[in-house]
């Protein structure tokens, strides 16, 4: 449809959404009595939202750029959605057409996530609209919707447009917007992490695929995902990369760091064979990963993309060079801004760049001058403009940024606001931010304390707490969801209760599968939630001993068992934080196996019982989980609605929840089980941010101050480089100086501002002093071929905390205790018998 067909089909949402709006009000005072004040500011905030989501559609009728880019993301999106659908049905072995997919219902928006895309446009269009360039009145939109809603392909719709929209833009002061990296998606836990970069691999296959198809439109860079987190899960070097991939052709298996991210081709679905689809070219230092298709089909297989292969880049080096248009990392990575001079290149910070690696960065091995090499011609250094910083950060599951890591986080996001300025007709255009959450309470505040914004929940709420225009809840009759079931044995141990409750789940399912086949296959897998390891372990063993020796002879005894059937357990999978990096993508895949009656030889099987801490709790969307047991009532509400929410997504969902009578708060949530459950968004618990408090300052304040002055300024990059802050007058220390203290004023008040001046000075004038000590050389850290670099920044652990301490993670606010146990002592302890009883039963 042209522009104006499309502006007037986007106003009809609107229209609707402002006739809600006035039959909600006309309730005021009538059928809602009491409550006059309240009723009116929720919908004084839909007005707000209204107003915004119609000058997004202004933009659309008046801005070319903005338009081609809002069609580039829809189609990018719906390809997204029709492909993802379709590999996970190679994946299962179901050889269909891929039209046959291609239908509407497969390719839709639900309306709140058309109206969150309408929302972000005007801000993203325009580097000057006020959300960019007025931090303290600037929006960050929290996307606050049910678990299972459909947040992710929200959000990656604004991304798409994010990508796009810069592409379009092109020079705006005089940075370069045809590359670089143009959004930031942060998570907290490696397991989301990994699943969240199999899904949006896809849409940057989908907008490769069209910007291949247009280049003049869309550019002549690819459209790239980077996966940044730690070097645990993916190799820091290139070189690392070649060492996994040679040692698996070899056969020999390594723990650590892997680049196969990636179990099968996010296009096709195709299986991706790490020690044959994953070429690692030292030459040019990188490490391309091709789609498995042996027939050369897919656009992503050596026979179609030799030059690049999936567009996606998962060695910390390669990503430094070539930064991807998408980047998606743990928060703990960005605690190494202050330790890593290369990151510089992820903002736009660069100045030189080498024909065939990539970016230079001050100390790179790379110095752009090569000899012909091969099929490679000489190449000499080439001057560049710097690159545009990011325009867009998504902090997904921001319950999870709370306690000593949100506070951590908030602080360094001080690091993260500066590096992503420009500069723009006078004005300091700042990242867009939205954040998404189903389990938030006291929004603002935590919002305003890690991004130094004000928060615009979407969707707001009306009158009624179940409808609010974009989602209404449907009664249990016509649209099933989770049902809970509590189960207290009191005087029965909890092991005893568990392994009945197992059996029993376990078998039943197995009757039902017997009896209707594939529709009972959402609880053929039953999913273990504990709130410890040590819980979790014990149950490992009783699963592998008792439960499965339970299950196939449930029909051997003489007590008739109905709608029980012999099962034998084949694959019990635990998802914790002892599997090994390289083991969790195989099993999510897992997970996603389907129940067969036979299984072949050498075929991967479906999982029978998974046991999950708190790790599966966020995140992991696998459609076919129905059933699960909670083992003992989480710690907190939003912990439990997040991790029982990992079943029941697209068939109805049953939850046991085991509490135990011994225990009185599980004892209390099962006296109180059905008002607890019908209203437990209710009691949600409010999450602690606080960045700028004293203990906070002391173990992130260095790290902070030393990211933003080594990052953006050149000279002092490069390792030897903390030389050379050489004065206490320097522009550059008063200018770090005045940012983090302004930002502790506006979030707190003005003596936080001048505690912070105070404890920057200090710093700064330590420095100094280091710097001209005689005799020396000192550098941020010391390295291994120049020994005589004395080290600005220590390692936590190593030494006592001081002020040149530096965390190397987000989670590193405290120092582990080694705890020693003397063996040799216990030969020494008094030994214990069970004492006598008497007739009676009385201890003698």
């Amino acid at each position: 449809m042209d522009q104006q067909e499309l502006c007037a089909a986007l106003s009809v949402l609107t229209n609707d959404y402002q006739q809600w709006i006035q039959e909600q009000r006309k309730r005021i005072g009538k059928s809602v009595k009491g409550f006059d004040g309240v009723a009116s500011d929720a919908m004084d905030r839909c007005e707000e939202i209204l107003r915004r989501l119609r000058e997004g559609i202004s933009v659309l009728s008046s801005d070319n750029d903005a338009l081609e880019s809002f069609r580039f993301a829809n189609k990018a999106m719906a390809s997204q959605r029709i492909r993802s659908i379709y590999s996970l049905r190679r994946r299962r072995g179901n050889n269909l057409d891929y039209e046959t997919l291609n239908v509407p219902k497969n390719r839709s928006w639900r309306p709140f996530q058309l109206a969150f895309m309408l929302l972000s446009i005007p801000s993203l269009a325009d580097p000057e609209h006020k959300d960019r360039t007025n931090q303290i009145e600037a929006y960050a939109d929290l996307l606050w919707f049910p678990t299972g809603g459909g947040k992710t392909e929200a959000y990656l719709g604004v991304a798409a447009f994010t990508m796009a929209i810069r592409r379009r833009q092109g020079k705006l002061g005089e940075l370069d917007a045809d590359r670089g990296l143009s959004v930031i998606m942060r998570y907290t836990l490696r397991l989301l992490t990994l699943q969240q970069f199999q899904r949006a691999s896809t849409l940057l296959c989908a907008m490769e695929v069209l910007r291949k198809a247009n280049p003049d439109k869309w550019g002549n860079h690819p459209f790239t995902i980077g996966l940044w987190v730690g070097k645990k899960i993916t190799p820091n070097t290139t070189e690392q990369s070649h060492e996994f991939i040679e040692n698996e052709r070899e056969e020999k298996r390594r723990n650590g760091s892997t680049p196969a991210q990636l179990t099968s081709c996010p296009w096709c679905g195709s299986e991706i064979s790490p020690g044959r689809d994953i070429q690692v070219d030292r030459d040019i230092g990188r490490t391309l990963i091709f789609c498995g298709d042996k027939y050369g089909r897919c656009e992503f297989s050596r026979a179609k993309s030799p030059e690049l292969g999936l567009p996606v880049l998962v060695v910390d080096d390669e990503i430094y060079r070539n930064p991807p248009s998408m980047l998606i990392a743990t928060v703990d990575k960005f605690a190494l801004m202050a330790w890593r001079g290369e990151i510089r290149t992820l903002f736009g910070y660069v100045s030189e760049e080498c024909p065939r690696h990539g970016f230079i960065w001050p100390g790179s091995q790379c110095t752009g001058e090569h000899r012909k090499k091969g099929k490679y011609p000489s190449t000499t250094v080439k001057q560049v403009t710097k690159v545009r910083p990011p325009d867009l950060i998504i902090q997904d599951e921001f319950h999870l940024i709370s306690g000593p890591l949100g506070t951590m986080v908030g602080l360094y996001e001080t690091a993260v606001d500066s590096l992503s300025a420009w500069e723009y007709n006078g004005k300091k255009v700042m990242p867009k931010v939205i954040a998404s959450t189903a389990t938030v309470k006291k929004a603002e505040e935590q919002v305003t304390n890690v991004f130094m914004r004000q928060v615009s929940v979407f969707p707001p709420q009306g009158l009624d707490i179940g409808d609010n225009f974009f989602s209404v809840q449907r009664p249990k009759e016509q649209n099933p969801g989770r049902r809970y079931l509590g189960i207290c044995s009191p005087g029965s141990s909890r092991p005893a209760v568990l392994i009945r409750v197992y059996v029993a789940l376990l078998t039943a399912a197995q009757s039902l599968y017997n009896h209707f086949g594939q529709v009972a296959d959402p609880y053929m897998t039953l999913v273990g939630y504990f709130n410890s390891l040590r819980e979790l372990g014990g149950m490992r063993r009783l699963a592998e001993d008792d439960v499965q020796t339970r299950a196939y002879k449930v029909q051997m005894s003489d007590i008739e068992r109905p709608g029980l059937s012999q099962r034998k357990l084949r694959n019990i999978e635990e998802l914790t934080s002892r599997v090994s990096s390289r083991d969790i993508p195989k099993k999510l895949d897992q997970l996603e196996v389907e129940f067969k009656q036979t299984w072949n030889k050498g075929e991967t099987q479906a999982i029978d019982i998974a046991l999950a801490t708190n790790m599966l709790s966020v995140g992991v969307d696998v459609n076919r989980l129905g059933l699960m047991i909670v083992n003992g009532q989480p710690k907190t509400t939003a912990e439990y609605i997040q991790s029982t929410s990992r079943v029941g997504r697209s068939f109805p969902g049953l939850v046991f929840t085991v509490l135990t009578w011994s225990r009185p708060r599980d004892l209390s949530h099962y006296e109180t089980f059905e008002h607890y459950h019908s209203t437990f968004y209710k009691h949600v618990e409010a999450q602690s941010v606080t960045p700028f408090a004293p203990r906070a300052l002391d173990r992130g304040l260095t790290g902070t101050m030393i990211s933003i002055i080594r990052l953006i300024n050149e000279e002092l990059n490069h390792n030897e480089g903390a030389q050379k802050l050489d004065s206490t007058s320097n522009s550059k220390a008063k200018n770090v100086k005045e940012i983090i203290s302004q930002r502790g004023w506006t979030i707190k008040d003005r003596s936080i501002s001048e505690r912070v001046d105070g404890m920057v000075k200090e710093r700064i004038d330590s420095w100094v002093k280091e710097s001209n000590e005689p005799g020396r050389k000192l550098g941020y850290e010391s390295e291994r071929k120049k020994g005589d670099l004395a080290p600005l920044l220590k390692r936590p652990g190593s030494l006592s905390w001081d002020k040149f301490t530096a965390p190397m993670s987000m989670r590193e606010v405290e120092p582990g205790v080694q705890l020693i146990m003397d063996v040799d002592s216990l030969s020494e302890a008094p030994s214990w018998k069970m004492r006598k009883k008497d007739n009676d039963g009385r201890e003698s």
